[in-house]
């Protein structure tokens, strides 16, 4: 059987594609469905998937992304894309990032079903045939050997807490969403004693190698997107680690680089992981109504020096980066989606369409609408 994750922003395409296809026909199953791409990437993780179908122009993370991610993270995954006819630099894109096939919404006609899902159908069969020798018993080897026990001394944290655990063994004594809000909160990047706590869950979980490639892989997008307006240099994640301490030493590496690049060498680590912790709500409430009074509260700094220590450290005052933020958020969503201006408005954190359009045009130029129309590469 193929499992199936369907992702698409419009719920109405969505089910219209579980209930229209004739998936039964060619062994296929819909195990899933995602709104946006950080929606899919998190069903990924936690669920077994054999067939990725993603519409392309979506909120939040474009299909282009998710693509390019999805082919980081599991390489032997076949992704086939939704799209309209007029999408087609997209779609090109698309199959140079891997996709196997496409599917046209406005060529969806019940004569086409069978022929496209029995095309994707032996292509992955076909796939299937080279690739998934032995499989599930090699990688339950690695995973053990991966996590044995390693006596470095220059090792910077202590693994005695993890002596009596047997090679191989599946103990998971910290929750697998604790850890990640763990590790999207940066407080390890300024924390040592922190980073050494979250690296004793980690190992504790023994998580398969996959699995924990995927954590990092997030974590390193979700720095990357956050600072992408401040610094130049963006983070990366290995191809693979081979063994457990490659984790830690990778770890304490982008520690050190997130510092430097950040700016937080230069305040104390109390201070510096505030204003990180305010720039993660920037990011995640960027809908909401923000202001720099509330969110210095917060962060138990007071008004005054948070927004000096914000500049400092951010090279922008809260608002403007507020701003900065949003708008970028806005040109996201006019180039990747065809939501109306009044929907962007509201989900960059303005009320009112009309102030939306005049602070858009200040920063940038033209009107949103113009902006949307407006020829560019890339």
């Amino acid at each position: 059987m193929i499992d199936v994750l369907i992702v698409d922003d419009d719920q109405l395409v969505r089910k219209g594609l579980m209930l229209a296809m004739p998936w039964d026909r060619f062994e296929m199953r819909i195990v899933g469905e995602a709104g946006n791409g950080e929606k899919a990437l998190e069903f990924l993780s936690e669920n077994h998937v054999d067939l990725l179908i993603t519409d392309l122009a979506m909120p939040v993370m474009s299909g282009i992304e998710l693509i390019r991610t999805t082919r980081k993270l599991y390489p032997d995954l076949p992704i086939a894309v939704l799209t309209l006819h007029q999408d087609f630099e997209y779609i090109q894109e698309a199959l140079r990032l891997g996709a196997i096939d496409y599917i046209a919404k406005v060529q969806l006609e019940k004569e086409r079903f069978e022929e496209v899902l029995g095309r994707i159908h032996d292509r992955i069969q076909a796939d299937r045939r080279k690739r998934f020798k032995d499989e599930a018993t090699m990688e339950s080897g690695k995973d053990a050997l991966f996590y044995r026990e390693q006596r470095k001394e220059t090792q910077s944290f202590d693994e005695s807490r993890c002596e009596h655990e047997r090679p191989g063994s599946s103990v998971v004594e910290a929750s697998d969403v604790s850890v990640k809000d763990k590790l999207h909160s940066f407080r390890w990047v300024h924390e040592e004693s922190y980073m050494v706590e979250l690296l004793d869950d980690l190992k504790t979980m023994r998580l398969p190698v996959p699995r924990l490639m995927q954590l990092l892989y997030g974590v390193t997008e979700d720095w990357n997107r956050t600072f992408k307006n401040i610094v130049s240099t963006e983070m990366t994640t290995p191809v693979h680690f081979a063994s457990w301490n490659d984790v830690v030493e990778w770890m304490a590496d982008f520690r050190a680089e997130a510092l430097r690049l950040s700016g937080g060498q230069y305040l104390r680590k109390e201070v510096s992981s505030s204003i990180m912790t305010a720039v993660k709500i920037i990011h995640d409430e960027l809908q909401n109504p923000l202001f720099a009074s509330d969110v210095s509260k917060r962060v138990n700094l007071s008004r005054s020096y948070f927004n000096q220590c914000f500049k400092e450290m951010m090279g922008y005052s809260f608002n403007e980066y507020l701003r900065k933020i949003r708008i970028d958020k806005a040109k996201d969503y006019l180039t990747q989606t065809a939501k109306p201006i009044v929907w962007i408005a509201e989900h960059t954190g303005y009320a009112d369409e009309k102030y939306f359009s005049r602070i858009f045009r200040e920063q940038v130029g033209m009107l949103p609408s113009e902006y949307r129309n407006t020829p560019r590469r890339g």
